[in-house]
């Protein structure tokens, strides 16, 4: 399903350069969407404030990719073979999963801004056409776990989770980082998306009577599991992964409900001039602050890497994008904090070092920022 909002361009005309964000407009990655695909039409205005790439106009196409795999794949068929795109942004950890040959097959690359599943840790890079341009769920499960332990001193807890590649990827890494600094799982609950009712999960989980659950699960189901526990009178205190934290799912479970539940998200330095020059930009464009951890940032980025990988190989076709991707960021190239800089410098015949409002963008040898 194409998705029209506003600051989207006008119909593409031949000679204009095509990038696709694919995200879940509709589903449990809704909360999300509008803010990533702001930060997108913002990436794309700025090259094209620039000239452009290649002397021409970018056109951002948005899709929505239904927050599953059948969406994604739907979707990147379409950005692909009917909008020809040169590069997808964007999709969620089930998605990005289920197009891992679909990007390599038509050479088109494809690069999430939310994933963490700890699927892609070695899946992605050169030739293979997938990368990120966010955190692994294996970094965040170990901040976590050092919180948990060091910070809140918590030595136990149980954990539930909702059966599905990104939930289980977040329960799991955190449990490994957890159990190995020395902390004790009670119990480990998989539940299942689209039930009525999970009084059977919440009552397995209350017989190791824990003072903190971990939940990792999308908002529909997590909804459904705060306000059920809550009513029910369970007075644990939960901790929620990165899929729940948005205003949509306090406003969904409701104050009393979601009260008291904590978070981390791994987000961006106030003080780091990337970051500083995207949130004026972002305000200015939108009249409000991107948030910190929001994915904004880092959909910003992935443009901006892939406008400038498409400057380096002077080529619009996603094999010359997946050959210069990393060579936009690489750690001993000059730095750069803008689409406008880089281009410049490429010019010149430099090497670059992109320094995006997320941080460094040096992609490993598995297409993750390291």
């Amino acid at each position: 399903m194409s998705v029209m909002l506003a600051g989207m361009a006008a119909p593409a005309a031949a000679d204009d350069v095509k990038l696709g964000l694919l995200v879940g407009f509709t589903g449990d990655m809704g909360p999300w969407a509008s803010a990533l695909n702001n930060a997108a039409i913002l990436a794309v205005e700025e090259i094209n404030a620039d000239g452009g790439i290649l002397g021409n106009k970018v056109v951002l196409i948005s899709e929505d990719d239904q927050s599953n795999v059948q969406g994604a794949i739907n979707g990147a068929r379409k950005l692909v073979s009917v909008d020809g795109v040169s590069a997808i942004i964007g999709p969620e950890s089930d998605p990005i999963v289920s197009l891992k040959d679909f990007a390599k097959d038509s050479k088109v690359p494809v690069i999430s801004t939310s994933a963490g599943t700890d699927a892609l840790d070695k899946m992605g890079g050169t030739g293979r056409f997938i990368y990120r341009t966010n955190a692994s769920d294996t970094f965040l499960g170990i901040a976590q776990a050092k919180v948990f332990l060091d910070e809140l001193g918590v030595k136990e807890l149980a954990v539930m989770v909702e059966n599905s590649e990104n939930t289980m990827s977040a329960a799991n890494s955190f449990i490994a980082s957890y159990e190995r600094f020395g902390g004790k799982v009670l119990t480990k609950v998989v539940i299942a998306a689209g039930q009525t009712t999970y009084l059977n999960e919440l009552r397995e989980i209350s017989k190791t009577s824990p003072k903190f659950v971990f939940l990792a699960a999308g908002q529909t189901t997590g909804v459904s599991l705060v306000k059920q526990a809550y009513q029910r009178g369970y007075d644990w205190d939960w901790w929620v992964s990165t899929d729940l934290q948005n205003p949509d799912f306090v406003a969904a479970a409701g104050i009393d409900a979601a009260k008291g539940i904590t978070s981390m998200v791994a987000g961006q330095l106030d003080t780091d001039k990337s970051w500083q020059r995207f949130s004026d930009l972002y305000e200015k464009k939108f009249g409000e602050k991107p948030e910190p951890g929001f994915y904004q940032a880092e959909t910003y980025d992935a443009f901006i890497a892939t406008a400038l990988a498409i400057e380096a190989g002077k080529s619009t076709s996603g094999a010359s994008i997946d050959a210069h991707l990393a060579d936009v960021a690489t750690p001993d190239g000059e730095k750069v904090h803008s689409f406008a800089e880089g281009k410049k410098l490429l010019a010149e015949g430099k090497t670059i070092a992109y320094e995006g409002a997320s941080g460094s963008i040096n992609f490993n040898e598995f297409g993750n920022v390291a």
